[in-house]
């Protein structure tokens, strides 16, 4: 994860910097997208994965034992 959020923030600096050919705007900002979908679909898995794992603090059940 950790990653792919460098990646976002420097494929984003790349697409500012007046120095980047036009050129390679399109494959730039194409690619911007997909790794912000991934990371998006990450968090997603993560917020699901959190929420199964979350029970609080349930009250003991001796007969669960």
């Amino acid at each position: 994860m950790e990653l792919l959020l460098v990646l976002r923030n420097r494929l984003a600096k790349a697409i500012d910097d007046k120095a980047t050919p036009p050129r390679d705007l399109s494959s730039l900002s194409r690619r911007l997208m997909e790794v912000s979908r991934e990371i998006q679909a990450l968090e997603r898995q993560e917020a699901e994965d959190a929420d199964q794992t979350d029970h609080g603090d349930d009250a003991f059940d001796p007969s669960t034992v």
